[in-house]
């Protein structure tokens, strides 16, 4: 079924075993002096059991204040050589190939990851995200970079990589050489194109050098920068020919910078177009005899055959799809496409995380970068086990358990598995999110794990089923505040789960948070006289800043109405009143109220639960009401300690 997918393809003189690859993602597991961990092996190594072909290391750093994180490797000297072969060691267990990511930040970092050392770039410019005062490099400065480089990519031979690839891409200083937008040099380094590409082409013939004439040497680029006076898709196309004549192995097309717009970023959110690097892959292709490979928003095995059969590029790369399901490949191999757990684009642990300097995470799979801790091994002694609630919490809650070994049984109060998961689902660009939910009632299926649904689980049930654990993930409930005549409106799930329409008449969201404003932006499809109330001064507080800017992009386009300040006082049953900044008493037209104030935690049976002397875990929204990628993270620790 997916032939082209799990045919082999050489880079060099490398022969990579199937046609998908993991491209680099910052994951933050190493330490700050860039040793590499048993945590990020053991991270890697996943992936290498889960069987795609290629696997391409985060950063490695070519000089110690050459990082843009704190936790990423580095291979600047001879001491970091010893643990990055160890990682190699283990990925060549396997039928996997590994090749090490060499790159410098250039602008896009922080002093307090450089430690204390101003960041360098061709021009003294400020990178607009990081907002970090840079200088210019000198002559002589641009020349001992070259000599590093070598010197690191002498290292990463010595390792035990199969190959390298000279970060080009995505704002870091190669790419800002390249780019008109931040090379504004006039010496020999800056102007014209052959200017531009004098420190790449250094680079390239120190590397080359120091690995020798048959060690696979890959470039990765942006085939568009997305930003005003960046380098757009007809100089890559032309700097990919001139990639090819130096006598690069492959390219590997990217998009973006840290500056790009959320939809064209280089981490893309859900709302960006799937395969969005496809065509500008395709024209590279037809440039060039060496292998193109492609990333960014390709989740599933079959869009990835589809872009091999359209000749779009020769490998697929899938950095989040990894991390949703390290054992995609193999999955895909046996037909189990249903089986595979996609990655939904929600940016929460692959992105947010890295915001804040964290290790990153996933919603998704909470075992992410956890595979160090155990290995879900049997449990000693199978228990029986309630599960109460199949939102995200409980469902990962019961596989995990499952999966060690216990004998699991799910209750849910609703028609439906999902949770808060279910109307999650339904706001513009979301639609993804319901493939989690789904996978897991399969992954659950193939375990045994009977899901009960319409069956609130109480204290008779207990009693009747004598579990030995109990997990308690009943979720969060709607908050409702004590306004006046709140009895007169319909809540954020019963809109859009479809138990009230708002399709005619003004229509009045309380509540400017993540819950209320989709709402709101969902209901503007239909109904273009949609106004929010948010009590504070700006909507979105508690959205991850990528969706949010997308978020707020679609609520301009739709002409959704926002008021913030506004605390609402009396809902009436056709009109709003809200007392504005100035303690003004203000009323506003309704023919529907939405109240959208937020969850407050849903916990009615923890007391019960222990008076029956048996294991209490209580997860997720049961605990307090939150994010998902919270409630995952907790379900799975329930599973864990069982």
């Amino acid at each position: 079924m997916l032939k082209r997918v799990f045919s082999p393809y050489k880079i060099g003189s490398c022969v990579i075993p199937n046609r998908l690859f993991v491209p680099a993602m910052v994951m933050n597991y190493c330490t700050d002096d860039g040793m590499i961990t048993d945590r990020y092996i053991r991270y890697m190594e996943e992936k290498a059991k889960g069987g795609w072909g290629l696997i391409i290391t985060e950063d490695y750093a070519v000089q110690e204040h050459g990082k843009g994180y704190f936790g990423i490797p580095g291979l600047w000297k001879d001491e970091q050589i010893e643990g990055s072969r160890k990682l190699t060691d283990t990925i060549h267990q396997y039928d996997s190939k590994i090749f090490c990511q060499m790159y410098h930040p250039g602008r896009q970092t922080t002093m307090q990851v450089t430690q204390n050392t101003i960041p360098v770039a061709p021009s003294a410019t400020v990178d607009p995200l990081m907002m970090t005062p840079t200088r210019e490099l000198s002559v002589e400065e641009i020349h001992q970079l070259v000599q590093d480089w070598g010197k690191a990519a002498g290292r990463v031979k010595e390792a035990g990589f199969d190959g390298l690839e000279i970060h080009c891409a995505h704002g870091y200083l190669m790419a800002e050489f390249l780019s008109p937008l931040v090379n504004k040099r006039v010496d020999e380094y800056g102007g014209c194109f052959e200017n531009r590409i004098r420190l790449l082409d250094e680079v390239y013939t120190a590397v080359r050098e120091a690995v020798g004439p048959d060690f696979p040497i890959q470039i990765r680029v942006s085939g568009n920068e997305y930003v005003q006076g960046g380098r757009t898709e007809a100089e890559t196309c032309e700097l990919c020919v001139h990639l090819e004549d130096l006598g690069v192995d492959s390219i590997n097309v990217s998009n973006g910078v840290y500056a790009s717009k959320p939809k064209d970023q280089i981490i893309a959110p859900m709302f960006t177009d799937h395969a969005l690097n496809m065509n500008i892959a395709e024209q590279v292709k037809k440039l060039v005899n060496i292998p193109v490979l492609v990333a960014n928003r390709i989740n599933d095995p079959r869009m990835a055959e589809t872009l091999l059969a359209m000749d779009k590029a020769d490998f697929i790369g899938m950095g989040r799809g990894s991390l949703a399901d390290p054992y995609l490949p193999e999955k895909a191999k046996n037909g189990q496409l249903d089986c595979v757990r996609y990655c939904i684009g929600c940016l929460q642990g692959c992105e947010g995380y890295l915001l804040y300097q964290d290790p990153a995470t996933c919603l998704v799979n909470p075992r992410v970068g956890r595979e160090y801790e155990d290995d879900l091994k049997k449990a000693d002694k199978p228990k029986k086990v309630m599960v109460a609630g199949a939102g995200p919490a409980g469902l990962v809650a019961a596989e995990t358990a499952a999966l060690r070994g216990h004998d699991v049984t799910v209750y849910e109060e609703q028609e439906e598995i999902g949770g808060q998961f279910r109307s999650a689902a339904y706001p513009t660009g979301k639609g993804e999110l319901s493939t989690f939910a789904s996978q897991l009632r399969t992954s659950l299926m193939n375990l045994n794990v009977p899901i009960i649904l319409n069956t609130p689980v109480t204290e008779d049930l207990i009693e009747a089923e004598k579990p030995e654990a109990i997990i308690l993930a009943t979720g969060a409930k709607p908050l409702t505040l004590p306004i006046d005549g709140i009895e007169n409106a319909v809540t954020a799930e019963d809109i859009l789960l479809g138990r009230k329409y708002a399709v005619e008449g003004p229509v009045v969201v309380c509540g400017g948070g993540e819950v209320g404003a989709e709402t709101a932006q969902y209901i503007s499809t239909v109904n273009h006289d949609v106004t929010v109330l948010e009590m504070q001064d700006s909507i979105l507080n508690d959205m991850m800043p990528m969706t949010k800017i997308c978020l707020e992009d679609l609520m301009r386009d739709t002409g959704v109405k926002v008021v913030t300040e506004a605390k609402v006082s009396s809902i009436g049953k056709d009109s709003v009143s809200y007392t504005n900044s100035e303690g003004e008493e203000i009323t506003i037209p309704a023919e529907t109220v939405v109240s959208a104030f937020g969850y407050k935690a849903y916990n009615p049976l923890e007391e019960i639960a222990k008076k029956y002397y048996v294991e209490v875990y209580t997860v997720g929204g049961a605990v307090k009401a939150g994010n998902a990628i919270a409630a995952t993270k907790e379900g799975y620790e329930a599973g864990l300690k069982i």
